[in-house]
């Protein structure tokens, strides 16, 4: 039976005050474990481990033990507590979207279906939209008879309803009965509103294709492409929290990076993986991981419209393989060390660790090789030491030493002679300790030296004439990196290889093994980066999201690069054809600017065509500008000017001010967006949408090669109205269009 929305609406009563109760118990139960946690910490700091015999050392160890293990299991409990209490407060408003009832072997059955799951003691009142059951309300529509696997179990069942809910502040205010592809009408509704300054989780519209991708956990290498404002961001980050859920005996949340395109766009997407119940997530910026990597480092900023041929060369996969055959032939010659000193004094000269060094026979790694030659030097020190027990220092140090300290080690030792052996120990160990810890971190190597002499290494290792670069260009560009290491200083390429090459020397070292590495805009990263994070993280699934069309950085990414990273791998690639976020004008006129021809889309949503403001030797589209500025405002819509580089950004900038036009400039990945009229350069843009965008093609001369990825990027930021300032009718650009794709301004 069909209820009433009088009858659901009272369903929505009873569930709310269940979730409200669970809620309020949940919160104290965070608040007492948070404040019994603390406590905890506290006390576990104040254990000593007893040093006076192995019996007492072993027992006071043993209770360190216990005590971090239960602190271990308690705080893993919090963590879920409190992910459970984020869920929980968005349902108390909003407890479910989607209703389905199904008919199966056994009978009729009805499920609700929300962010988390509620029971009572008697049923299920909301089923989470990540279990598989729930798949039927993405899948299937009324009518239609649905497989699935549960468990081991695989059932058919026959959908009979499907009602979708819009419910705010636990009122219902629409219901709507469905037998079409699902969401539609509500989707429709969703994508008319107003653009927000971050981004929703959106899992009540999520759509059949878009929950496919979300589910499927069949291959090691997913790669979602889509043309702009198809959901690929979306999907990901839905896709990260169905894993969560489906691996939660297996997988923590610390297990998964995403990495995000640059900083606005991470503050952007913050709110989605919380608004699904999950927290701490780790989530980067490339620059800023690699910065974390290697942080005495300062990273030098790139606002380049277009990498440099250098920059190209160091984010291929040929840079990547010259590094690791350098790094092979390391094994042989060239290796810079430094001498280890004690006391102001040589005590293993270079010399002597590298002879040490190459009369090593290994047929295994460089990372080995130099881990059987730190052995080698931790066993020479031992030696040393043993020769310096009577030493006019040692003795120095015990005459140096209070009464205090003196009984201390008579105490513990069972006569005078052997507490005066364990003083000179402690004495020994204290003195050897900064040189016993630089050999035990490799700190002997010369890592800079090493860098700069691969650099120099690489017109041996690749070609130079592959990336138009000849062997003088290289030599300034090198003397351009010592300059900037002398000053602390690296741009991300160099970044990227001089941690790769001190990882090669250190085998692997990272503490966290990544289950997932996730990537959102991967056209943005160089196949460098891709095949080091490979190398690093072999074990790794990866999740990537992207746009090739929107490469504008000179195609630093391909489809065979991606081939060759991961070749041996399972690969399944999914595209996303369908623009949620445009109007079918802005995404027919976007289309214009692909070198290829779009695949094909299907139209979802109607609105104005674009329109074109000529801006040559006519002063008046100042006015018409605050005008459409204006209106914006007055109807709460967000609008973006978008320009191509930094320096167009400024400029416009400057010229909106003295047209009395007030906007907020973007110009670091740092700065806030929040304001309802920016002008933001492109590369900032990425990933983000606008009510009302303008692309700034009026100052351009259009010879960048780069010209229509970074058109076609600018025009699909805009969600409702797209205007493009241009010169005149002549413009390369504008020669792309044909005249029905857009309406010309009429200037006074």
């Amino acid at each position: 039976m069909k209820d009433s929305q009088s009858m659901e609406q009272q369903r929505v009563h009873t569930v709310v005050e269940k979730i409200q109760l669970e809620l309020d118990q949940l919160k104290k139960t965070v608040e007492h474990d948070s404040a019994e946690q603390k406590r905890r910490l506290k006390e576990s700091g104040e254990i000593k481990v007893n040093q006076g015999s192995s019996e007492s050392m072993w027992e006071s160890a043993g209770e360190l033990r216990a005590v971090e293990q239960d602190l271990m299991i308690r705080s893993k409990t919090l963590l879920k507590n409190q992910n459970r209490v984020v869920a929980l407060e968005k349902m108390v408003e909003d407890p479910y979207f989607g209703r389905i009832d199904y008919e199966d072997e056994f009978g009729q059955e009805t499920i609700y279906i929300g962010i988390s799951s509620v029971f009572d003691e008697y049923d299920h009142l909301v089923v989470d939209w990540r279990s598989p059951i729930a798949s039927l309300y993405y899948e299937g529509n009324v009518g239609d008879t649905i497989p699935l696997k549960i468990g081991e179990q695989k059932l058919a069942l026959l959908i009979e309803l499907k009602r979708q809910f819009l419910i705010r502040k636990a009122k219902i205010i629409q219901m709507l009965d469905t037998d079409n592809v699902m969401g539609d009408p509500y989707l429709l509704e969703a994508l008319e509103d107003k653009s927000a300054y971050q981004m929703g989780a959106v899992i009540s519209t999520l759509q059949k294709e878009q929950n496919q991708i979300v589910r499927d956990i069949s291959a090691k290498i997913t790669l979602i492409e889509g043309v702009a404002g198809s959901g690929k961001t979306v999907v990901l980050m839905q896709k990260i929290a169905y894993l969560l859920y489906t691996f939660r005996d297996q997988l923590r949340a610390s297990e998964i990076i995403l990495f995000s395109p640059n900083k606005i766009f991470q503050t952007y997407i913050s709110q989605v993986l919380p608004e699904l119940g999950e927290m701490n997530v780790t989530s980067h910026t490339f620059p800023e991981f690699m910065n974390q990597k290697v942080p005495k480092f300062t990273l030098i900023s790139n606002q380049d419209e277009e990498l440099s041929k250098v920059t190209l060369l160091k984010g291929s996969l040929q840079f990547s393989d010259a590094l690791k055959h350098y790094t092979n032939q390391l094994k042989m010659n060239y290796m810079r060390f430094a001498s280890l000193s004690f006391q102001g004094e040589i005590l293993i000269s270079k010399e002597e660790i590298k002879e040490l060094f190459y009369r090593i026979e290994s047929k295994g790694t460089l990372a080995s090789k130099l881990g059987l030659l730190q052995t080698q030097l931790l066993q020479k020190i031992e030696q040393l030491k043993r020769t310096q027990r009577t030493s006019k220092w040692v003795e120095d140090a015990m005459l140096s030493m209070s009464d205090s300290e003196l009984r201390q080690h008579e105490s513990e030792s069972k006569n005078e002679q052997k507490a005066e052996e364990t003083l000179i120990d402690s004495i020994m160990d204290a003195a050897y300790s900064p040189v016993i810890k630089r050999i035990k971190k490799l700190a002997f190597i010369r890592y800079q030296h090493q860098y700069i002499h691969f650099l120099k290494a690489v017109p041996k290792l690749l070609s130079l004439k592959e990336f138009s670069i000849d062997e003088e260009m290289w030599s300034e560009h090198i003397q351009q990196v010592v300059t900037n290491m002398a000053h602390k200083k690296m741009v991300l390429e160099d970044l990227d290889a001089f941690y790769s090459l001190f990882q090669l020397m250190h085998g692997p070292i990272s503490s966290t093994k990544f289950k997932y590495i996730c990537l959102d805009e991967v056209q943005d990263f160089s196949p460098f980066q891709l095949q080091m994070l490979k190398d690093f993280y072999p074990t790794a699934n990866f999740v990537m999201s992207g746009d090739l069309n929107q490469n504008i950085l000179m195609k630093r990414i391909s489809f065979n690069d991606l081939d060759t990273i991961f070749s041996g791998n399972s690969f399944q690639r999914y595209q996303l054809l369908t623009s949620y976020r445009s109007t079918n004008e802005i995404t027919q006129f976007a289309n214009r600017f692909l070198e290829e021809k779009a695949a094909a889309e299907s139209p979802f949503r109607e609105g104005k065509k674009p329109e074109l403001i000529l801006t040559a030797n006519n002063e008046h589209y100042w006015d018409y500008l605050k005008q459409i500025v204006s209106d914006s405002q007055i109807n709460g819509l967000r609008t973006a000017f978008i320009s191509k580089n930094y320096a167009e950004a400024v400029r416009f900038h400057e010229e909106l001010t003295t047209a009395g036009i007030d906007s907020s400039l973007v110009l670091k990945d740092t700065d806030s967006t929040h304001h309802p009229v920016i002008v933001i350069p492109v590369q900032l843009a990425k990933g983000l949408e606008f009510d009302v965008a303008f692309a700034l093609f009026h100052y351009s001369d259009h010879s960048s090669a780069t010209n229509l990825s970074t058109a076609y990027t600018i025009c699909s930021r805009a969600m409702h109205e797209l205007y493009v300032m241009a010169p005149d009718l002549q413009d390369p650009l504008v020669n792309r269009l044909e005249s029905a794709d857009y309406h010309l301004a009429e200037l006074n």
